[in-house]
Order: C-alpha cells, then sequence, then structure tokens
C-alpha cells in the first residue's frame, strides 16, 4: 500500500498534465496520490473528475505546495485535503500568480544584462499553465545553451546569490499555514532535510504545523528517524512523497513514488481529517 503525497503536474512545473500524473500513478500501483502544485489549484479538479470518470481505483488527496520566505531559507508548506473552491484560497493564489510572473520578468531582465540571451516568452513556452516559476526559466536557460541541464543552469544562475536572483514576493510560513487552515485542510512542513537552518523547523512547528514530510527522495535514512522522532515528540503527522516533476527533472524528483508513506500512516492523516472536519 503505496501513498505518495507529494507530486508536481504541468499546472505548476511539473512536466506531465494532471491526466498524466494519474495514469503513471494507476501504472504504478500507487495505492494514494496527493497533488500538490506550486501555488495553484488548477490541476485537481481536472485530476478527480480523471479518476472519477474512469473509475480508477485511487485515492485521490486535493494538496498544494505554498512557497515560502524565512530570512535565508525557502521553506514549502504542504497543503491536503484543501477546499480547492475556497475563495479566500483562490483570491490569494491569484495576488502570488502574479507576483511570480513580475518576478520572472525581473529574472530575466537581470540575465539578460550578464549576457544571457533569452526573452520572457521564452519563459513562458516552458509552460503548460499561467503559472511562471524559476524552474521554467531554469528549462529556457538550459534550452538557450548556456548550461549542460536545467539544474545546472538554476544553480548557477537563478539559485539564491546568483547573478539573476531576485527575492521572492512576501508570502510567510505563518500566512501560508493559516491559509491552508482556512481552506480547510492540513498543513505540513515539505522536505525539511533541505531547510539550511535547522532552528527553521522548530519555528514552524510553535506556528502550528500539523505534520512533517519525514519521507523525502533526498533525505538520509539517519534524518528520515530524527524527522519521525520530532514529529512524535510534537504529536504531528508523518508524511512523505517523492517531489516528483516528471521526466527530464533532477533525478530525485523524476519517480514517482520514490519516497512514500504506507497505509498505516495514510490512516492516520484521514483519520486526523475526519476528526478535524
Amino acid at each position: 500500500m503505496i501513498f505518495d503525497l507529494h507530486v508536481h503536474t504541468s499546472a505548476s512545473d511539473g512536466v506531465n498534465t494532471p491526466e498524466q500524473v494519474v495514469l503513471k500513478a494507476v501504472d504504478s500501483g500507487l495505492t494514494g496520490l496527493a497533488i500538490t502544485d506550486h501555488d495553484t489549484v488548477d490541476g485537481l479538479e481536472t485530476a478527480q473528475r480523471f479518476i472519477e470518470s474512469n473509475r480508477f481505483n485511487i485515492e485521490f488527496i486535493p494538496g498544494i505546495e505554498l512557497n515560502t520566505d524565512s530570512d535565508e531559507d525557502d521553506l514549502h508548506i504542504l497543503g491536503y485535503y484543501i477546499n480547492y473552491y475556497d475563495e479566500h484560497l483562490i483570491n490569494r493564489l491569484m495576488e502570488v500568480q502574479a507576483q511570480r510572473r513580475q518576478r520572472a520578468e525581473q529574472i530575466v531582465n537581470k540575465l539578460q544584462a550578464i549576457g544571457l540571451d533569452i526573452s520572457f516568452e521564452q519563459v513562458k513556452n516552458m509552460t503548460k499553465g499561467d503559472l511562471i516559476g524559476r524552474p521554467h526559466i531554469a528549462r529556457a536557460i538550459h534550452q538557450a545553451g548556456y548550461a549542460l541541464s536545467a539544474r545546472e543552469a538554476f544553480q548557477e544562475y537563478i539559485a539564491r546569490d546568483m547573478p539573476g536572483y531576485v527575492k521572492r514576493y512576501k508570502f510567510t510560513p505563518g500566512e501560508a499555514i493559516e491559509l491552508i487552515k482556512k481552506a480547510g485542510g492540513i498543513s505540513v512542513l515539505a522536505h525539511p532535510g533541505l531547510i539550511k537552518n535547522s532552528y527553521k523547523i522548530n519555528e514552524i512547528i510553535k506556528l502550528g504545523i500539523e505534520g512533517i514530510e519525514a519521507y523525502y527522495p533526498e533525505h538520509s535514512s539517519t534524518q528520515i528517524q530524527e524527522f519521525i522522532g520530532l514529529a512524535q515528540n510534537h504529536n504531528l503527522l508523518i508524511t512523505g512523497g517523492s517531489d516528483f516533476h516528471g521526466e527530464g527533472s533532477p533525478e530525485s524528483r523524476n519517480h514517482l513514488g520514490s519516497a512514500f508513506i504506507n497505509e498505516v500512516m495514510f490512516k492516520q492523516i484521514r483519520e486526523y481529517y475526519k476528526y478535524k472536519k
């Protein structure tokens, strides 16, 4: 019984459409799937209807991954079982989408200023939806021949402290947790092992996070046990997922189900959600 609770589609920066992701999940033998696109819910209704119309025997968890900033760290907050029709959530995401676009334009301008011949139009061609992020810019840089891979492009040009970097719009972890809560969802700290300042994890716990993503492709076995212990000590849910983005993504993120939780852990999440309602 495999539940992958961290999956992306072309609605944000994934390669595959929501329908394609569902088919891959079914073919891979997943028992449950959470689509958690960055700062958008655009793929959720499509995926849910596709599952229902085809009567696939897979549990679908509507989710989201909100990108937030805290000092020098990018902190990502996952939301599970969100009401993706919630008006407050949708309005805030529309604001974030506009801010993302503005940031992307500024990044492209900085790249042009240092001699990279790429246009914002080329970046938009990397997307399949309305949401634009740094991964799309990295793909455009790679396609233009300035890096050997999208990952190298990201690290060399647009990661924090690199020449094309532009600070993120203001969106705090506390706001993300509250936004998920108001939309009826469960908030979870994504990939804590990637957080540079580990003290931030305790700060997020104090803000009222409800779970920790312990199982993640880039977490070592030691880190996994550490995060499981942390979750247990604070009575938090234990979650996990592959952070799947599709073919051509970094090695750790192109295998659906490469990190997951079992049925026992998933039942704890589901029961918590039912009690919370």
